[in-house]
């Protein structure tokens, strides 16, 4: 794509920040699978930070099945699994999840040059969206088996 992201592979720090945030957040273990793309018509709960510079800009989507967001932010909580969980609290869990990938996509740009900054995470809830890619951006798709629930990771960067 260019010379920023092809001094490292994005896709494979993508997964082992995706695998470290959720063992580390979650205690969950999390293993990338092939990437499934299922219509997208489940009810889900995205999370997208973005990332800007002068030299780069793109973003971080973290796109979780809504009972997958809602057990770790039980889990996180500290609430039993048939508890009830707030709409807010799954939104902050999940949107402190998209930040804690997105700044590690960050760091690494930075430690090779590349200083940036990242956004706020914004949440996106639905059961039929999809996400697309402007031209001139590299998206790297990714999916993830976490027990039962299977989610998408993407990353889109284009150089400026």
């Amino acid at each position: 794509m260019n010379t920023v992201t092809s001094q490292f592979d994005v896709a494979a720090f993508m997964q082992q920040q995706v695998r470290d945030v959720f063992q580390t957040m979650a205690a969950l273990e999390v293993k990338p699978v092939p990437i499934q793309q299922d219509g997208n018509h489940h009810e889900r709960i995205s999370g997208v930070v973005g990332l800007g510079s002068e030299t780069i800009t793109g973003a971080v989507y973290l796109h979780l099945p809504l009972p997958l967001a809602e057990h770790i932010t039980r889990q996180l909580l500290g609430l039993e699994p048939t508890d009830p969980v707030e709409e807010a609290a799954v939104n902050d869990v999940t949107g402190e999840l998209t930040n804690m990938v997105a700044g590690g996509l960050k760091s690494t740009l930075c430690d090779r040059g590349v200083p940036c900054a990242v956004s706020t995470p914004t949440i996106i809830r639905g059961t039929a969206y999809e996400i697309e890619v402007l031209p001139d951006v590299s998206r790297y798709c990714l999916s993830f088996d976490a027990g039962p629930f299977q989610f998408n990771v993407e990353a889109h960067l284009k150089q400026n």
